[in-house]
């Protein structure tokens, strides 16, 4: 049984997240107009500086391209753009980064309004090698990565609206990932965004869903048992009176 100060521990770094993650991640159906800001923190290159990896939207009424460019980092604190990729197709959604070939190198991964995820591995000097489609789902609105399954490679949890509903992949360590576990959303229809942590402190990686569109930043927090497969945990999370949230 967790303390009551240990609740109030997690129910704060909750509350953190969805404050970090919404400004980050946000894009819901009902504001797909507004591009949101994409972008990632990592080592492309293996100089011990973080670098970053960013989706570049065009200008407003531009039919141009997104581009996934990735800015070296200097000691100083600049940066220099090394690698810019256009992106075809539905403009991304999400973006997360990884070493999920197991090579020491991170790569990057987007998802894309139309559902599809895309892996770019990274070749360790900061360039990226072309993408290749890894999953499709009805939509993607947010990936969250972890080692959910306790084999030493990165896993990762998807959200899609349309769906209603958050899936676990589980990585092969090729850069390839299988289907493990699924569960629906409480609040169907909205766009919640995911983080990993380990909420409880025993070790597992667990989810927290963030319902950063509905009123009040509401969160739901499923424990990990190890496995790729989640607990729900009612206590730690923060849900508003169920007769507000009325399905018609």
């Amino acid at each position: 049984m967790l303390s009551a100060a240990c609740k109030m521990r997690c129910l704060a770094t909750l509350i953190a997240l969805a404050a970090i993650i919404a400004p980050l991640h946000a894009q819901s159906k009902d504001d797909a107009d507004d591009d949101p800001t994409l972008i990632i923190t990592a080592d492309f290159n293996h100089d011990g500086i973080a670098d970053l990896a960013k989706v570049v939207f065009p200008e407003q009424n531009d039919p141009g391209q997104a581009h996934l460019i990735i800015l070296l980092g200097h000691p100083d604190g600049s940066f220099t753009q090394e690698t810019s990729i256009a992106i075809s197709g539905p403009a991304p959604s999400t973006i997360i980064a990884a070493d999920f070939n197991r090579d020491g190198t991170p790569d990057v991964m987007l998802g894309d309004s139309s559902g599809t995820i895309f892996l770019f591995p990274g070749d360790g000097t900061g360039k990226l090698l072309p993408p290749k489609p890894i999953a499709r789902f009805d939509s993607v609105v947010s990936i969250a990565v972890a080692d959910f399954n306790r084999d030493g490679t990165p896993d990762i949890a998807v959200s899609d609206w349309r769906a209603s509903a958050v899936t676990v992949l589980l990585g092969d360590a090729k850069g390839e990932f299988r289907r493990a576990w699924s569960f629906s959303l409480r609040m169907r229809g909205k766009s919640p965004h995911l983080s990993a942590a380990d909420f409880n402190g025993d070790g597992v990686p667990d989810l927290a869903v963030v319902y950063d569109d509905d009123d009040g930043d509401t969160f739901d927090v499923m424990l990990g048992n190890g496995n790729g497969t989640f607990t729900p945990a009612p206590d730690l999370g923060y849900v508003r009176d169920p007769n507000a949230h009325c399905v018609t």
